[in-house]
């Protein structure tokens, strides 16, 4: 026995010395560089992708078998930017010897040192890791559990420092850059949870956005063969988006469950300035094309507030105050909104959002408001208050391929009333078209078709705009706070601006306008008064004195413009009513808001005994008024000079028939000069023929009258000819 004992106990010390003698000697006479091909072949045929060791293998033994990788590098997808997925300064492992012998693995901490790692999705939605996911899932699976034949695994810990992760999703035109990354976790053993924690910096260039994410969970079957399952303690964002504070913080946690490839989140909120968005959030085959949806709800906050930290302050005099709520869905790169309900102010609205391609702003939406009134929400500040604010334009927005329909029950703009609209509105990048606006419209109906193209060089806005059957009186008096104008009207109107968005738009406008009204008044202007002022001049007597509303009443008014370069000249100017008729020519600066030219009313068709005898020297008379200044307000007179020329027009006539004659004779000679006869006459009263001389030179006389008669007609006639020009040049004439 004794022998036996000392036998046991001289082999197990020569079985220590032999260990002893390993410890020491391995790392002598072992160098696993020299297997560093096969090492690293290894690698690649367990996750499926090349891995290159570019650092020296450094190793030690006992209690640990400590490995220490440097300059790890882990090769990309084929087809994807880049060369590796992942590089590693450095990988540190360890290992306890002893436990190997009865098949239990206890690793110690891991740890990757500044591990820089580039995720990318293509638009196909292929990715450059799915791969590897796909090869592990296909090896033969460990149990991980300890048993008879079996083996255990344990890690005590994983520490990632100095890290940095990069996601470009192609798809949805997205890239996340993580920087600082640093991810710690407790032991990873199979039956217990393991408590996990990241932090990080992590911004989004394309979005201005940048901030700091933390959060904190615990995950689940690790270790075993169960899916993995990960609930989250905290998962929040701090940072800021374009110069405003943004957050984001699920309170309630977060689970993400890997096995069947789902996202839940009981609430997300999301606070940007003054605005805060609290949603729902469900996820399902987060790793191909994942799908999120929930239902969102915005609390009620000034819109003004946030524009303002975000540099675009508003000027207006609404309250600007926004809420809604709605349900959306986010499916590759397809966003949809459903179920819209959003109140600005006393407008509420509703529709849908349908964006088919996110990355490139295409789809489609319908919204209906129940009214809006624009007017509270233009500037109220003096647009020409600061030349160098007014000369600086903004960079086009890029608007994307949108295309839908707009309804509102009622809309003012500039004081004008307008119902039941439908716009159709379509975006082609910084172009835009509504085609058309249709509403009704002051008892009629409106319709516009506008492109805006801010890329042209000249024409960047169309307007082709129809008016048919409105009340002109009720549109001017929500327009400009008088009915300067009555009548059933009818406008057309093509008009092109070439800088919209300057100081003075309208100084670019070029086009032409077709303007009638019918059965209505002109106020402000009486003719009737006009007539009675030409006459008093006329006749030098004062004119009755007429303390009714002025006003002129017609039965069509019909003008014909053209502009150009923001000024307004009239091709045809009339109206006519029973007992009179008007024609003119005027130039409107639009810009400016002044009027310059002639009108010229006559009086027409007056029954017998119904005018005053006083008036009849003004039948078909043409009386020219001259209209200056202000638009809406124009100082009015009459032109005396021309106003007598007129009248006097019948013996100017009569007197250039005279001095025609004494013309004729003092080239021709008269019959005076010759003794008060004709010789042909005075030949017939003697009894005696003319002689063939005397018939001769009679006759050339006559020829030479007739030409000369001739020629005075034809100047008379291209006068007449350039005075009818002129006449219509200037709205009209006899």
């Amino acid at each position: 026995m004794k022998k036996l004992i000392k036998w046991m106990l001289g082999l197990v010390a020569g079985l220590v010395v032999l260990l002893v003698l390993a410890i020491i000697l391995l790392p002598v006479f072992f160098d696993p560089n020299d297997h560093k091909p096969r090492i690293q072949q290894m690698a690649a045929d367990t996750i499926g992708r090349e891995v290159v060791l570019n650092g020296p293998i450094k190793w030690s033994v006992f209690p640990w078998l400590a490995i220490n990788l440097k300059d790890v590098s882990i090769a990309n997808e084929s087809g994807f930017k880049g060369d590796h997925l992942a590089q590693v300064e450095q990988v540190a492992v360890r290992v306890k010897l002893l436990p190997l012998l009865s098949q239990q693995i206890q690793v110690g901490q891991v740890e990757l040192q500044k591990p820089e790692i580039r995720l990318q999705v293509a638009g196909s939605g292929k990715s450059n890791w799915q791969s590897m996911l796909d090869h592990l899932a296909a090896e033969p699976a460990d149990s991980g559990q300890q048993g008879e034949g079996g083996t255990s695994l344990a890690i005590e810990g994983i520490i990632i420092s100095e890290g940095s992760l990069t996601y470009v999703d192609g798809g949805a035109d997205l890239q996340v850059n993580m920087t600082d990354l640093r991810f710690t976790s407790d032991a990873i053993q199979a039956g217990s949870p393991t408590a996990m924690s990241l932090a990080s910096q992590v911004a989004l260039p394309a979005q201005a956005m940048q901030g700091r994410l933390q959060a904190d969970w615990q995950a689940n079957h690790l270790a075993d063969e169960q899916p993995v399952v990960m609930t989250f303690a905290e998962l929040s964002y701090e940072g800021a988006m374009d110069g405003v504070t943004l957050s984001l913080d699920s309170p309630d946690g977060m689970l993400l469950d890997l096995g069947n490839d789902q996202l839940s989140l009981n609430q997300l909120a999301l606070r940007y300035g003054p605005m805060k968005l609290v949603t729902e959030v469900k996820g399902e085959n987060l790793s191909q094309q994942m799908k999120l949806s929930g239902a969102l709800k915005m609390e009620a906050f000034a819109l003004s507030e946030l524009l303002a930290q975000m540099g675009s302050p508003l000027d207006n005099q609404a309250e600007n105050e926004f809420s809604g709520a709605l349900n959306w869905v986010l499916a590759g790169d397809r966003l949809q909104l459903k179920d819209v309900q959003a109140r600005l102010d006393d407008s509420q609205i509703s529709g849908s959002v349908d964006i088919t391609q996110l990355s490139a702003l295409k789809g489609r939406f319908e919204l209906n408001l129940d009214q809006l009134n624009l007017d509270q929400y233009v500037p109220v500040s003096d647009a020409t208050a600061s030349t160098s604010a007014a000369t600086e334009v903004a960079s086009p927005m890029d608007l994307g391929q949108m295309n839908g329909q707009i309804k509102l029950g009622s809309l003012q703009a500039a004081g004008v009333q307008m119902k039941d609209i439908t716009l159709n509105v379509s975006t082609r990048g910084t172009a835009i078209r509504l085609e058309p606006l249709q509403a009704g419209f002051y008892q009629g109906l409106i319709r516009t078709e506008l492109q805006l193209d801010p890329q042209k060089t000249s024409q960047k806005l169309s307007v082709s705009h129809r008016m048919r059957d409105f009340q002109a009186g009720g549109l001017l008096a929500d327009l400009i706070g008088s009915e300067y104008l009555t009548g059933l009207g009818q406008l057309e109107a093509d008009i092109t601006v070439d800088e919209p968005f300057s100081a003075e738009p309208l100084k670019t406008a070029n086009g032409s306008l077709s303007y009638q009204l019918r059965d209505g008044d002109i106020v402000g202007i009486d003719v009737f008064q006009i007539m009675q002022q030409s006459l008093s001049l006329l006749n030098k007597t004062d004119a009755m004195n007429n303390s009714d509303e002025l006003k002129t009443a017609f039965g069509l008014m019909d003008i014909q413009a053209d502009v150009n370069q923001g000024v307004l000249t009239t091709r045809a100017l009339k109206i006519d009513s029973p007992y009179f008729n008007l024609t003119g020519q005027v130039s409107i600066d639009l810009n400016q808001q002044t009027i310059n030219g002639t009108i010229r009313p006559m009086l027409t068709n007056i029954p017998e005994g119904v005018m005053d005898q006083r008036f009849e020297k003004l039948l078909n008379l043409r009386i020219p008024v001259s209209l200056k200044g202000e638009l809406m307000a124009p100082a009015v007179s009459i032109d005396l000079q021309k106003l007598i020329l007129e009248t006097q027009k019948a013996k100017i006539d009569e007197k250039k028939e005279e001095l025609k004659e004494d013309l004729f004779d003092a080239i021709l000679g008269s019959d005076k000069d010759k003794g008060g006869e004709s010789a042909e006459a005075s030949g017939d009263e003697a009894g005696q023929p003319m002689t063939d001389d005397e018939r001769k030179k009679a006759e050339k006389d006559q020829l030479k009258r007739n030409l000369l008669e001739g020629l005075f007609k034809s100047a008379k006639q291209k006068d007449k000819d350039k005075k009818d020009q002129s006449d219509d040049d200037n709205g009209g004439g006899n």
